[in-house]
């Protein structure tokens, strides 16, 4: 099953810190999971510095302002292991961009509560597989995959996904335009003003 973060989609500007959606799952139990990915650096520092199977305790992501939104960084603490550490460099083996050179600057991999995040220095849309690969996880085997993409992901993720569920998590990709406001938009624009617009024949 995949679960999708678009709201903090960082193929689209997101800030690939905001933790609301890995909050829920972590909140309601589920397990056997991996998260793609949280952009934080200094998390990643605080890791490495741990080493490979300490237990550490971090505010996980949260760091970036959403004035756009209203939103302040919220950073999740939590507790667990540091379950890997790579200098983030990679091959897509995938469908899109085959052969392109990925870094995601130093990464690693925190498990909690059953779940793997893979942590990032560089912000990085998983659109494939190798976003998981490179750092140990094998995502064929995880019952869920919660992706912070939108559109994209489904080049190298669609065909292992019984289901896709479209979470409505917080960001600045949001899909709900109340929450956006449209300052220097010209008016009439269509669609959005062409029924008042439009003369009725």
């Amino acid at each position: 099953m995949i679960l999708l973060d678009h709201a903090d989609n960082v193929g689209s500007g997101g800030t690939e810190d905001c933790m609301t959606v890995i909050a829920a799952v972590l909140d309601r139990g589920l397990r056997d999971g991996a998260v793609a990915a949280v952009w934080d650096p200094g998390a990643v520092t605080e890791m490495t510095e741990a080493g490979v199977g300490a237990e550490v305790t971090l505010d996980l992501g949260g760091k970036t302002e959403m004035p756009a939104i209203g939103e302040t960084g919220r950073p999740l603490r939590l507790t667990g292991r540091v379950r890997a550490l790579t200098d983030g460099r990679w091959t897509v083996r995938g469908p899109m961009y085959t052969g392109s050179e990925v870094s995601t600057g130093p990464t690693a991999v925190f498990e909690t509560g059953g779940v793997k995040i893979v942590v990032v220095s560089k912000h990085h849309e998983p659109w494939d597989l190798g976003i998981f690969t490179s750092v140990g996880i094998a995502p064929q085997r995880c019952h869920y995959l919660l992706l912070k993409s939108r559109i994209h992901y489904r080049a190298g993720f669609a065909p292992l996904a019984k289901a896709t569920i479209i979470c409505d998590g917080t960001g600045v990709t949001t899909s709900d335009n109340d929450l956006l406001s449209f300052e220097r938009l010209r008016r009439p624009i269509f669609p959005l003003d062409w029924y008042e617009s439009a003369e009725v024949v």
